[in-house]
């Protein structure tokens, strides 16, 4: 990878980083602002087809709750239940449902599958249960090398090879509003690996919102072939923050879902306005 597409790598994650956390993550109600266990938070979600689990990528805590959450909610809805995931790439579905119906070994799995290099400490409790408990999971998203086609390319899908565009969404477009203006404040902030020229910083929004587009088809169409499955979706929380990205995107194509969000908030943030329906409080080290 060369200097500038680790660049846009670096500038894309830090959307969803931390800097570590240590402790036990804590649920509520972010209306109310009552605590709720996992398996009370299972309970309020049962009315819900589609939730969206915003996280920040590198917090053990957070990660931790997702699997608690996870368990929680297979033992409210068992058998209609699906894991959705931001950390699969669609044209590794094949090989994820191979390794879910064992056809496929865990080694053979991850050296082809474009793992993420917290997958083993983070991902796989996640993974494993989904297996044991014979669940299905989609691998959401838009596979990261045509995300990164688009952000080099002025936000262009021309010149992608026709075997490649089968796994682009259908449909994709960079809306104005509130989700763009929260983006480029992100990439403009003092955190920003590196300040961009407008014309490329709409190229990297481009592609950001690629990745939501191809988030939201994926768990429209695993929606639409499986009546009445409830899926619960892993994203950064960019991605959902307040019904944005890709839960935006989500309700555009399916107004009839009926979607909740997850927000990470640290403790220290108690008294602000949660951006989603439920908060998942965590420490910061």
């Amino acid at each position: 990878m060369n200097k500038f597409m680790k660049t846009i790598a670096l500038s894309m994650a830090m959307l969803c980083l931390g800097v570590g956390a240590a402790g036990a993550a804590q649920f509520s109600d972010a209306q109310s602002g009552a605590e709720l266990s996992a398996g009370q938070l299972a309970q309020k979600l049962s009315q819900y087809d589609v939730v969206f689990f915003g996280e920040y990528h590198d917090q053990g805590e957070i990660h931790q709750a997702e699997l608690e959450l996870l368990q929680a909610i297979q033992k409210v809805k068992g058998e209609k239940l699906a894991l959705s995931m931001e950390m699969f790439e669609a044209d590794n579905q094949t090989k994820l449902d191979s390794f879910l119906d064992g056809s496929l070994n865990e080694e053979d799995f991850l050296a082809t599958s474009r793992p993420w290099p917290n997958y083993k400490t983070d991902y796989a409790p996640l993974v494993n249960f989904a297996k044991k408990n014979n669940m299905p999971i989609v691998a959401a998203n838009v596979p990261r090398f045509l995300a990164a086609y688009v952000a080099k390319n002025n936000a262009s899908t021309d010149g992608i090879e026709e075997q490649y565009k089968k796994w682009l969404p259908e449909h994709t477009y960079a809306p104005e509003g509130a989700y763009k203006d929260k983006f480029y404040a992100q990439m403009n902030s003092p955190e920003a690996p590196m300040k961009m020229p407008p014309a490329r910083l709409a190229a990297v929004y481009a592609a950001q919102c690629l990745k939501d587009d191809k988030m939201a088809e994926s768990i429209a169409a695993f929606s639409d072939a499986h009546n009445k499955m409830q899926v619960l979706h892993i994203n950064g929380c960019f991605h959902s923050d307040g019904h944005l990205g890709t839960a935006q995107k989500l309700e555009a194509l399916r107004p009839e879902l009926k979607v909740a969000v997850i927000t990470p908030l640290e403790r220290k943030q108690k008294g602000n306005e949660p951006t989603g329906d439920f908060v998942v409080w965590f420490d910061r080290k």
